[in-house]
């Protein structure tokens, strides 16, 4: 299963803290706004549609946007993947792959919330 707090690190780590955070917050905004801006211009079923899964996206993006602010120190990102450091070949393949799901709605939304959950537990 896709380790959202581990995903956040690799890409600090490795693309820099100010990108991951762009990149985040603008999957966030970005997405979300569109997807407003569609239902309230879209007058077709599927204009709503459209609409509901782009905000779903932002939404995504909002767990992966928390851990990159947690997660904004290099060094506290090279201690969270420190066991995927051996073979970051392998690491950026796998969690490649998993980052596919941003695209399912909600997907990564909830499975963020049950993380959260778990860590507090």
């Amino acid at each position: 299963m896709i380790q959202l707090r581990k995903l956040a690190a690799l890409e600090v780590l490795f693309l820099g803290p100010k990108l991951v955070l762009a990149e985040y917050s603008c999957g966030v905004l970005f997405s979300a706004a569109l997807g407003i801006f569609v239902l309230l211009r879209g007058h077709t079923a599927w204009q709503t549609v459209l609409g509901i899964y782009l905000i779903c996206i932002g939404l995504n993006y909002l767990p992966l946007f928390f851990h990159a602010v947690a997660l904004r120190n290099p060094q506290t990102a090279r201690d969270v993947i420190a066991d995927e450091l051996s073979d970051t070949r392998k690491a950026f393949s796998r969690y490649r792959w998993q980052s596919l799901l941003l695209v399912v709605p909600l997907f990564v939304a909830i499975l963020g919330l049950v993380q959260a959950r778990r860590a507090g537990s």
